[in-house]
């Protein structure tokens, strides 16, 4: 034990002889146990061992009124079970029936009298040492236990989480999915809308961004289900499309080669159908992507990357799967007629993707100017605000059935 521990460390001694407590209580101090009671009388010691909480004691064995084993029964039974009070007995009872008593009873250790100072702050010492290792087992283990509540509280938390996020986005499919709005791809050249992303919008409470239960759906294992009708809903609204036009659906690396999947996109696959490979979740299988996307392509479909630029997975994506458009990054579009750096990176990447046979499509066009620059670049497509909205299906038939036109 350290100095300061032994100064501070709390002994009572219980003695019915007034010359043996004081013996052992300058033997005590004389060894730096600077906090040491000594007592004749067992009642006065109990009431000292309930209040004081001392870290060990000495014990007599024969004492009048209450020996040392009643004493000790009785200090026992009052303390927690996860208490450790180490008692040392110190006696002229040499017998083996007492000895067994007192430690049936609950002693730690035990000395004869007469006292020899050396063995007694030797055993002393010992108790104290097992005393510390215990109180700080105990702490240990108190921290562990709250450590333990605080855990299980998170994942009783994270288990409410998960099923209301669960009941949400089951709610949304039960009631057919998101509804589908299109935003116009127009060639920036001409201002001649070419076709449409397919994007999901969801009316159910609570309103949040469709990224956001597209997110939810992933972290509940819903996310192939929720993307599958919106796919249907998106392939639904071809027919009524012009006929020169395609129309970009957006789908997961992940819910691209489940198999309902790849039955829904090979029967739909034609040259007006675009199936845009999103960033948000990573591609674990390239071959196997690669593969299918072959296979989309036979049946006359095409293959996008989004968010080209705003991450290295989509330039992974563009390396490993040859996409036929390009879609750039709406940070890269936002400012550019200001940001030179902007202008220099978006027209390299045309620059490389008219090399692989690729064509750029600029996202998120809202200013004028923007598309100046972006014309300037000789970036073929681009949609945004700027250039239209993304609104129902039957905003753009009605447009297509207008007196007039």
């Amino acid at each position: 034990m350290s100095t300061n521990a032994t100064a501070a460390a709390r002994i009572v001694v219980v003695d019915d002889q007034h010359a043996n407590v004081a013996l052992l209580q300058r033997i005590l101090r004389h060894a730096g146990y600077l906090r040491v009671r000594g007592l004749t009388d067992p009642r006065s010691a109990l009431e000292v061992c309930t209040g004081w909480a001392p870290d060990l004691v000495i014990l007599d064995l024969h004492m009048p009124d209450i020996d040392g084993v009643a004493f000790l029964e009785i200090l026992r039974s009052a303390q927690a079970p996860t208490d450790f009070v180490p008692v040392l007995i110190l006696t002229a009872d040499a017998t083996r029936d007492a000895l067994k008593r007192a430690l049936e009873a609950g002693a730690n250790d035990y000395a004869l009298k007469p006292l020899h100072a050396d063995e007694v702050l030797l055993r002393v010492r010992n108790l104290l040492s097992i005393r510390v290792s215990h109180e700080a087992l105990k702490h240990h283990n108190s921290t562990l236990a709250a450590q333990l509540r605080d855990l299980t509280r998170w994942a009783d938390e994270q288990a409410l989480h998960h099923a209301q996020v669960t009941a949400r986005v089951r709610d949304a499919i039960a009631s057919g999915g998101p509804n589908m709005v299109l935003q116009p791809v127009v060639e920036l050249a001409t201002g001649q809308t070419v076709g449409y992303e397919a994007l999901a919008r969801f009316g159910s409470s609570p309103v949040r961004p469709p990224d956001a239960w597209f997110a939810d759906a992933t972290a509940v294992g819903l996310s192939a289900e929720l993307e599958l009708l919106a796919a249907q809903s998106a392939l639904d609204l071809l027919p009524a499309i012009s006929g020169d036009q395609f129309l970009t659906i957006n789908v997961s690396p992940a819910t691209l080669l489940t198999n309902t999947f790849r039955q829904l996109a090979l029967q739909a696959a034609n040259s007006r159908v675009v199936f845009e490979i999103t960033e948000h979740q990573p591609i674990d299988d390239y071959e196997a992507v690669a593969t299918f996307s072959h296979q989309l392509r036979t049946h006359g479909a095409r293959l996008a990357v989004d968010d080209a630029g705003a991450g290295f997975a989509s330039m992974q994506h563009i390396l490993k799967l040859q996409p036929d458009f390009i879609k750039l990054d709406i940070d890269f579009t936002r400012d550019i007629d200001r940001d030179p750096i902007k202008t220099a990176l978006s027209g390299a990447l045309a620059s490389f993707a008219k090399q692989i046979g690729a064509t750029i499509i600029a996202e998120g066009i809202e200013t004028a100017q923007e598309l100046q620059r972006l014309r300037e670049l000789d970036i073929t497509y681009g949609q945004g605000f700027y250039l239209g909205a993304p609104e129902p299906l039957s905003h753009y038939t009605r447009r297509a059935t207008a007196p007039g036109r």
